[in-house]
């Protein structure tokens, strides 16, 4: 008991003297003008709990317009093991003292540097932050909008998932690595692989229960939390200075965004790894206690109290044992749409391995407020299925946040999701109807022949209705997977939403790989305009739009006259043209001599109330 009380009573007396040697906040600053090379001083951070440890610091110099009206001092650390170490993450932040005033903040190093030489952002440049004014709650918006084919043409991978998250975590200059430090929790090998494409390196954190809620003094550990809950996903580093409940921390940005509300939480180490590339600090993430505000190149500004907005999700996976993963997702639609995905991923491979080849099923709903309700199905099979799963949402989450049409809240994801422990993809290799040559209103027999994975042939059956407004001439069929068929009917039509009614239409739209679909085509010349096509146009309209030469109707050469499907109880690739030809008893009523419509009209509708033109597509 003895020992307990003396060890006790040292480690008091550190923290005591510590706290004498920080100035506090709004004191005179050691401005960049006196800073030379030589001068020695102090930094702090934390190195093991909670308390700020001291370590030294020796000026080499002033690293000048490394950026236009942007310096830094470059100093050599020492103490505390930086000399083995090197410049650890988690640092960023980190207050420097020279002659006892404040003049600068860790910020940055070069991995597999031999000292432990960090560059050190000037106080003065971070203090500018105090100077904004006060922000409102919106969250900060931004992103390269998605387009249709971006969701179904398979243009995204997950390299363009980890990019997304990369572009706007750059080092302030080529070579150099931040000192803020990221870590996660509760991710799983595939999930946390993809984390350290995107992000560098992410160390192991623990979990928010007891830790202790430090006063987050200059040289105490703070992290930003973008996912929160059964996964945690955190940028850790230091607090720089404080001013009232108003502090700054980690001496260069976090995600470049400017205004924003990112929640921000306390933090403890529980200990430096060295490392030959980076050193970094294992630590536990606290409980938010406010929120990160601002985000600049020089540092991110927070506020105790303040509230961040999270877009709540919840995951439910099955296959095998049944569990439920609780999230809540920073609400910054620039890097939302990666943090949806990735945590969908964390999900399925949190407790087991997510790579080989597999099968996923996923069904998401997103809770749109006024918009209603968003639901999306997918399926996926191979190797890599709950990595392809999460670059879906990505997409569909990324179209959501980021269109240029409507600003758009998500109010709540969730999504299920059902693991089988092979690929279940069957292919599509033939189909054929009785006849070839049919008749507007007839209903004709489709067969589609197909191949199990691994299995024996089998067909499926569905019956079609000719429409009743075709014309004498070509028809043809498509028939194929839901998603081969979006690609088709995106192709077809050529018709970009132009606001976001449509764009919702669109995504109501798509099909999943689990759909058999078939769509009827034929040629016909129309025009795609402000979204809506307008097929079977007369030539005379045509002619009107192409001499307003305005870019806005675009031509189309082929349109969609019907779209039949079914569900089946697999996924299924491939795609099958099957052509006919359209025979009439009758000519098409109100026909011209040149095929355009007479005076009189179109005949609207046939016997039973049946519109006889092909159906407009629907919005988008």
């Amino acid at each position: 008991m003895h020992s307990f009380l003396c060890r006790a009573a040292v480690v008091a007396a550190v923290a005591v003297g510590l706290a004498a040697a920080a100035p506090a906040a709004g004191e005179e600053i050691f401005p960049l003008a006196e800073v030379a090379p030589g001068q020695v001083g102090f930094g702090l951070s934390v190195f093991s709990g909670a308390a700020p440890e001291r370590f030294e610091v020796e000026v080499l110099g002033v690293w000048r317009n490394v950026r236009p009206n942007t310096s830094y001092i470059l100093g050599r650390l020492t103490g505390r093991g930086l000399e083995e170490s090197g410049v650890v993450a988690g640092m960023s932040g980190s207050p420097v003292y020279i002659d006892g005033r404040l003049a600068g903040a860790v910020a940055f190093a070069w991995p597999f540097s031999r000292e432990a030489v960090a560059g050190i952002t000037p106080i003065e440049t971070m203090r500018r932050l105090l100077e904004e004014g006060v922000l409102a709650a919106a969250p900060a918006r931004g992103g390269t909008p998605l387009t249709p084919a971006d969701l179904v043409g398979g243009r995204l991978d997950a390299a363009a998932l980890a990019g997304h998250l990369r572009s706007a975590l750059a080092a302030p200059f080529a070579e150099a690595t931040t000192g803020v430090q990221w870590m996660a929790a509760g991710f799983g090998e595939g999930s946390r692989g993809l984390l350290g494409e995107a992000l560098g390196s992410v160390a192991p954190a623990g979990a928010g229960e007891g830790v202790p809620d430090p006063s987050l003094e200059p040289g105490s550990a703070v992290a930003g939390v973008l996912v929160d809950g059964d996964l945690r996903l955190a940028a850790t580093g230091t607090v720089t200075d404080r001013s009232g409940d108003r502090l700054l921390a980690f001496g260069h940005r976090l995600l470049g965004l400017g205004p924003m509300r990112l929640p921000m939480a306390s933090a403890e180490v529980v200990t430096v790894l060295s490392s030959q590339m980076s050193s970094f600090k294992i630590s536990n993430v606290g409980r938010v206690v406010g929120a990160f505000d601002y985000d600049q190149l020089a540092g991110i500004r927070g506020q105790l109290g303040l509230e961040a907005s999270t877009v709540p999700m919840a995951v439910v996976v099955r296959g095998g044992r049944e569990r439920t993963i609780r999230l809540r997702i920073a609400d910054l639609p620039v890097v939302t749409p990666s943090l949806v995905a990735i945590s969908l991923l964390g999900a399925i491979d949190s407790d087991v391995e997510a790579a080989g080849s597999r099968g996923v099923d996923i069904d998401a709903r997103f809770d749109l407020g006024p918009r209603g309700v968003l639901e999306v199905r997918q399926s996926f099979d191979g190797e890599g299925a709950p990595l392809l799963a999460a670059v879906y949402l990505f997409a569909v989450t990324g179209y959501l946040l980021q269109n240029p049409l409507e600003q758009v809240t998500v109010e709540a994801i969730d999504v299920d999701v059902d693991r089988f422990a092979e690929p279940r993809t069957a292919r599509l290799v033939g189909a054929h109807v009785a006849r070839t040559l049919v008749r507007p209103g007839e209903r004709v027999a489709l067969n589609v022949d197909l191949v199990a994975y691994r299995g024996e042939p089998f067909r499926r059956s569905l019956e079609l209705e000719v429409p009743t407004g075709l014309r004498d001439g070509r028809y043809f069929l498509l028939v194929g997977d839901g998603t081969s068929m979006d690609v088709a009917r995106i192709a077809i039509q050529k018709a970009e939403p132009v606001n976001f009614r449509q764009a919702l239409a669109f995504l109501r739209s798509l099909h999943s790989r689990r759909q058999l679909v078939v769509l009827g085509v034929f040629p016909e010349p129309g025009l795609s305009v402000a979204g809506e096509v307008l097929p079977q146009l007369p030539g005379s309209v045509r002619s009107l739009w192409a001499a307003a030469a305005s870019g806005s109707a675009v031509p189309l050469e082929l349109a969609l006259a019907q779209e039949d499907g079914i569900e089946l109880d697999t996924p299924l690739e491939g795609v099958v043209r099957i052509d006919l030809e359209v025979e009439r008893r009758e000519p098409l009523g109100g026909e011209g001599e040149d095929g355009e419509e007479s005076p009189e009209g179109p005949v609207e509708e046939a016997a039973g109330g049946e519109k006889t033109g092909p159906p407009a597509a629907a919005d988008g």
